[in-house]
């Protein structure tokens, strides 16, 4: 009896000498899947499952541990806990999987109806900051099928099917409510609007009356304030002045001052707006082989021509940015080319401007020279007993815009 006891005794110390004989590992750059492969099989000694979100784990792991069995095994989880990864035992066996996230606590829904702004721009805004979802009280589904719920992902098409909605709608917590509260008053503010009235010139010039900017100034010169901008080589004048009417009574009082188009524009911020007078003239297009059909079909397309206004503003604090694009044109008959189909001649001015309010501007630069020869003297006298007289002719389009805030 004696002999069993001590024998007991001796078999248990062993046990316990082996639970807390030192472990020591010292890896560099390997997998955490065959990191935890190593651990299980040098220190833990027991069955195991690794998820195959562990065996794909390619991130490199490097560590120095040493220890008891128990002291090793902690190591080992706080690793796993630093990965993502969670140790589970069931009926004797290590799960190793991801960690699962717990449920976000049920959200709230809030409602809000935009005063000034659209939707789509609210919930642009708005989204990077809170973590709760925007969604629109607009859907599209299949019919006999449920409805999708949940917002569509960014740039989707189901996102761009959504965008005229007229309420925004917000899944989140309280405290995200309440801030979404106390934001959007400060985002859904009125869009500026503006007024623009211009006026566009033909001006008629020769060899010894200048530029039409030199007769402008002169013209305007003591009837109002006039800033040219920047190098007085530039094609573009700013006067400060209220009376827009001033400016294109001097202008006109001057006959070589020829008034195109007057065409005035109310606008959004960030919107085009575009003003076409002219007429749409039937151009040819391509040709086409139709199917089964013995000859070819000539297309016939219609372009526009005559006087084409397009502004885009952006409304800032204390200035206006204007994007303008002017452009005059018509069609005359094809010398060269394609017959049968017109030639289309333009001239074009598009630039970006920023204006103060009621402030008047004059852009310019577009010209055109033009050369003619008339002769003098009876036609059936040789050339010599003739006069020859050469003369050219410039026309320039000056461009008279004021800006007003609404």
């Amino acid at each position: 009896m004696i002999r069993f006891l001590l024998l007991c005794l001796l078999s248990f110390s062993a046990i316990a000498a082996d639970k807390q004989a030192p472990y020591q590992f010292d890896l560099t750059g390997l997998p955490i899947g065959q990191v935890a492969q190593i651990f299980y099989a040098d220190a833990f000694r027991k069955p195991y499952i690794l998820s195959p979100e562990v065996l794909e784990d390619g991130r490199p792991v490097s560590l120095r541990v040493q220890g008891s069995a128990v002291q090793v095994r902690a190591d080992f989880v706080r690793l796993l806990d630093a990965f993502g990864y969670a140790v589970t035992q069931r009926n004797g066996v290590d799960h190793v999987m991801p960690k699962k996230e717990p449920a976000p606590p049920p959200g709230e829904y809030f409602l809000y109806r935009p005063l000034y702004r659209d939707v789509a721009y609210l919930s642009e805004t708005l989204a990077p900051l809170f973590q709760g979802k925007f969604g629109v009280d607009r859907g599209i589904s299949v019919p006999g099928q449920t409805p999708m719920t949940g917002s569509a992902p960014r740039g989707s098409a189901a996102s761009l099917l959504n965008r005229d909605a007229d309420q925004l709608v917000f899944v989140g917590t309280k405290a995200e409510i309440a801030n979404l509260r106390s934001l959007l008053p400060q985002v859904d503010i009125e869009m500026g609007e503006v007024m623009l009235r211009s006026a566009v010139y033909e001006v008629q010039t020769g060899d010894r009356d200048g530029s039409a900017f030199s007769l402008a100034a002169s013209l305007l010169k003591g009837k109002v304030s006039i800033n040219l901008a920047g190098n007085p080589l530039d094609n573009s004048v700013s006067i400060s002045t209220g009376d827009f009417n001033a400016v294109l009574s001097a202008l006109s009082s001057d006959s070589r001052f020829k008034v195109v188009s007057q065409p005035s524009l109310r606008v959004r911020s960030g919107k085009e707006a575009t003003i076409n007078v002219g007429a749409e003239v039937p151009v040819l297009g391509a040709l086409s082989y139709p199917q089964g059909a013995g000859q070819a079909v000539q297309s016939v397309e219609y372009r526009n021509s005559g006087v084409i206004f397009t502004i885009t503003p952006q409304v800032r604090q204390a200035v206006v940015d204007l994007t303008i694009d002017q452009q005059l044109s018509n069609f005359v008959q094809t010398t060269t080319g394609v017959n049968g189909s017109p030639t289309l001649t333009k001239r074009q001015l598009t630039t970006n401007v920023q204006m103060r309010n009621a402030e008047v501007v004059i852009l310019g630069g577009l010209t055109e020279e033009k050369t003619s020869e008339t002769q003098t003297g009876l036609s059936f006298l040789p050339s010599i007993f003739r006069s020859k007289v050469t003369e050219s002719s410039k026309s320039e389009i000056l461009l008279v815009i004021q800006m007003m805030r609404m």
